[in-house]
């Protein structure tokens, strides 16, 4: 067989006996220390051969294996950082953390950061949800898991470690932390990509099971790069990082040699829930055949499966349904420690984004429980899997969590009762369900397939439901907001941020860089430019005894154009005059958002997090999420919090920090209000309520806010709350209106202002009262006019003939429909005659006809003619 060369033969491997081949089942390139070894080592072309036989010489719980793979490299020099959360809140592209690189991309794989350790080794909670269709289906499969890592990242003027120390330090922990033979373990070469970089990459598997990926990144994205891998093309970057990952769980299964991985992580967890539920026993044999048959194919396939297993069991298809309730505990589980993590981030569950992959894992989880039986509680299941990660998840919001589910629940017992309904409905309209159809059911309305599925062969009809359904409709939401970035013709000029120096600098003199048209660029300015949901200063700019209004300011890089109601020369100087008092109105806006959003956490709790957010003039917006109606006694206990606070008159403070120095200080909520890529954060602290990373411009002390009163709360969407505030003067004009306003109606009334809502009720009620009794005189009255017409007639005509308003017209439609009754109404409209004919039989056109001889206007209950010929 032919031998390749490439940037993977490693000194290492020529030095360490291994050889490079190439798999005679895939084609792939592998080393390996085993001569006879011909296969790479990866699933399908090898199978699972430690199940019941593990290379590990001693067995090793998830905790156990954690610290070994810790410690082995704190004492190599790797710098142990704390795990991140699961929300990625420090990036807008992506809802979850997928693998440990997550945590330092953008901002460190592009250079600009520096990393928080060189080299640094953790483990880091993931959660994948590509694959949970076959979580408890494959016994490998597992929506949450902690990616070991031991990372270098290497600059144009240090290199730390690169691909030789990365395989030796692999290889070295295999075989001298695990004691797993060498000659065992195989080094596939495959290249990788993810998250906008790319680069070669080793797979690493022991016995058919992969342990640990170890990519040498050294590519970013770039359209007319030379490397293209899976349709992207790359160019080279001037970092070369180190991006390992060794799976925890599989590692740990590896030593234990278990049938499923479940039974290797969550032992006790699946003791209770066995004892617990109607699940009596693990057929371990069969299931463990499930297992290997599994890997035998890609993608799966269960009619495989099965036929695969018939060849060894005559009742394969009886014990394979009997092993579904057990995989469903494996699923409950699973999804209960994926759930722990995105709860300890404040997840709320909701129809969008991560929210909505977390109502899907409590809803498959609920069902799981529902199939098997099990008495214990979802909320059991998530404290015993916090019990199990105590020192990865320190703290965990038990009172949160369990509010949420309880309100969850309520929402799933809904969507059982009601779900055929909507499938009836959806059934009568189209006659048929398809594919589509069942993601929308459950995309909407969370009406699972199985339901769909169940309710059709009642029917005598069926649907396939695809086995990666989940994963389809996941790709519906699992995309985060893709950072949209301005581009502009303008010169890449650099404009100091005298906003920045002094926020209260009112005028400025500047140079003129920069002229086309209506846009100038200044070499500085005190204008501010629009961003972070602050508007954009107004002003005007004197040039030659004249005033130029600024009508825009916007920033591009670090490039600020300011666009003008005239026109201004390049090389010239420039006085430069802020509108204050907005710029005042603004300053107090942006300052009272950050107050307001620390005293909402205080109040509401700390799953409040900012989900936008736009500052004007007369009054602001603040947007959050939050699971419950805010009702007026909240609000006011809001605006007293904050009103204590202004009165205390907290310090504003704005400082440049390292990007990790200050992550260590105030945590991930600096990103409440966007995630900045700079060397440095600029953070706006309000001492005891609120940091944010922010570039607006704020206040000295929030004592200068003076007040704030909310004017508006109100659910925008789901768990999302919109609270419109006002503060400074406008917040005191918003009060002098309200007072003047009732001060007027407290006169009209004759009532004292701290009686009018009372007062204002009772006369709600009693014109509410007075309407009634008027529309019940006006039918009695129609009522017997029609009686009377009844009875009365007209000269000649066979219909009765009434007067009436065009006003009452409606009623007397109504009445006449309800008492069966062919009538003609006149009304008489600018001074003419206008019949109108109510058929409840809908002889209404034929009637006109008849009486006046003339087409009618209208439909067959309802028609009218009018007389041109006037009174």
């Amino acid at each position: 067989m032919e031998k390749q060369t490439g940037e993977l033969d490693l000194e290492f491997f020529l030095n360490s006996g291994f050889e490079k081949k190439q798999c005679v089942k895939c084609g792939s390139y592998f080393w390996t220390q085993d001569r006879q070894r011909n296969t790479c080592g990866d699933t399908p072309c090898d199978e699972y051969t430690f199940i019941g036989n593990s290379p590990v010489p001693r067995s090793y719980t998830l905790d156990e294996m954690r610290d070994a793979f810790i410690k082995f490299f704190e004492k190599r020099g790797h710098k142990v950082l704390k795990p991140y959360p699961v929300v990625p809140r420090w990036r807008e592209d992506v809802l979850l953390v997928n693998a440990s690189i997550y945590d330092f991309q953008p901002h460190v794989t592009s250079g600009i950061v520096k990393p928080p350790g060189n080299p640094i080794v953790m483990s880091q909670p993931s959660i994948r949800m590509n694959d949970v269709d076959l979580v408890g289906i494959t016994g490998r499969h597992l929506t949450s898991f902690e990616m070991l890592c031991h990372d270098s990242f290497n600059t144009k003027d240090k290199t730390v470690y690169w691909k030789e120390e990365t395989v030796h330090y692999c290889y070295d922990f295999i075989t001298e932390g695990l004691g797993i033979d060498g000659k065992l373990i195989s080094f596939k070469e495959k290249p990788w990509s993810g998250g906008g970089n790319a680069g070669n990459a080793l797979e690493v598997f022991v016995r058919g099971l992969e342990v640990a990926t170890l990519v040498f990144m050294d590519m970013k994205e770039d359209p007319n790069g030379p490397y293209e891998i899976d349709g992207i093309r790359y160019s080279k970057m001037d970092m070369r990082i180190v991006d390992t990952g060794y799976g925890l769980e599989r590692l740990t299964w590896l030593s234990q040699g278990t049938p499923t991985v479940y039974q290797a992580i969550y032992p006790d967890i699946i003791d209770h829930v066995m004892k617990n539920s109607s699940v009596s026993d693990i057929d371990e044999e069969f299931l463990t055949d499930v297992v290997k048959i599994s890997v035998m194919k890609e993608p799966y396939e269960e009619s495989f499966v099965i036929s695969q297993l018939e060849r060894k069991y005559a009742d394969a298809r009886e014990r394979f349904e009997r092993v579904r309730k057990v995989r469903d505990v494996f699923l409950m589980i699973d999804h209960a420690r994926s759930l722990m993590h995105m709860f300890a981030a404040y997840v709320i569950p909701s129809n969008v984004k991560v929210g909505y992959l977390a109502r899907m894992l409590i809803r498959r989880a609920y069902r799981a429980i529902n199939n098997t039986g099990y008495t214990g509680s979802l909320m059991d299941l998530i404290k015993m899997n916090h019990g199990d990660l105590r020192d990865i998840v320190q703290e965990f919001p038990e009172q949160f969590v369990s509010d949420i589910l309880s309100i969850e629940e309520e929402k799933y017992r809904d969507v059982e009762r009601h779900g055929t309904q909507i499938i009836e409905k959806l059934l009568a309209s189209k006659g048929k369900i398809d594919l589509e159809d069942l993601i929308l059911l459950y995309d909407s309305h969370g009406i699972s397939p199985e339901t769909v599925k169940g309710y059709l062969e009642t029917k005598g009809m069926a649907i396939d439901v695809p086995e990666n359904f989940h994963a389809l409709v996941i790709q519906r939401h699992e995309k985060g907001a893709v950072e949209r970035k301005k581009y502009s013709d303008y010169p890449d000029i650099e404009t100091r941020t005298l906003y920045y120096d002094d926020p209260f600098m009112r005028e400025f003199t500047g140079l003129v860089v920069y002229s086309k048209g209506n846009e100038i660029i200044l070499d500085k300015t005190a204008f501010y430019p629009e961003g972070g949901g602050q508007p954009w200063d107004l002003g005007y700019f004197e040039y030659k005894g004249k005033k130029i209004n600024v009508t825009a300011v916007r920033k591009y890089g670090k490039t600020i154009v300011h666009t003008i109601d005239g026109e201004i020369p390049e090389g010239v100087r420039v006085h430069g005059v802020i509108d204050w008092e907005r710029r005042s109105r603004l300053m107090i806006h942006h300052t009272s958002t950050h107050l307001l959003l620390g005293v909402l956490r205080e109040v509401l709790g700390q799953h409040v997090w900012q989900n936008g957010v736009q500052k004007d003039v007369e009054e602001s917006r603040l947007d959050i999420t939050h699971y419950r109606r805010i009702d007026e006694g909240t609000i006011r206990r809001i605006e007293e919090r904050a009103f204590e606070l202004i009165r205390e008159g907290r310090e504003v403070s704005v400082r440049n920090l390292d990007w990790y120095s200050a992550i260590d200080k105030y945590g991930f909520r600096l990103f409440e209000g966007g995630v900045p890529l700079t060397p440095k954060i600029r953070v706006v602290e309000i001492h005891g309520v609120d940091a944010e990373g922010c570039g607006g411009t704020h206040l000295k002390n929030i004592s200068s806010i003076g007040v704030l009163k909310i004017r508006k709360v109100e659910a925008i969407q789901e768990n999302i709350y919109r609270i419109t505030f006002s503060a400074g003067v406008p917040a005191l004009h918003l009060f002098q209106d309200s007072y003047e306003s009732a001060y007027r109606i407290s006169t009209m009334i004759k009532k004292p202002i701290g009686e009018l809502a009372d007062s204002v009720s009772e006369i709600s009620k009693g014109y509410a009262d007075l309407k009634r009794s008027l529309a019940e005189a006006k039918r009695r009255d129609i009522e017997t006019r029609i009686e009377n017409a009844r009875k009365i007639g007209s000269s000649g005509v066979e219909y009765p003939i009434i007067e009436a308003d065009e006003a009452d017209i409606g009623e007397i439609s109504r009445i006449a429909h309800s008492r069966r009754i062919d009538l003609v109404v006149e009304t008489r409209i600018s001074g003419k005659f206008k019949y109108t004919a109510i058929s409840p039989g809908k002889h209404a056109k034929d009637m006109i006809r008849r009486l006046f001889n003339v087409e009618p206007e209208g439909n067959e209950s309802v028609a009218s003619f009018i007389n041109e010929h006037s009174e």
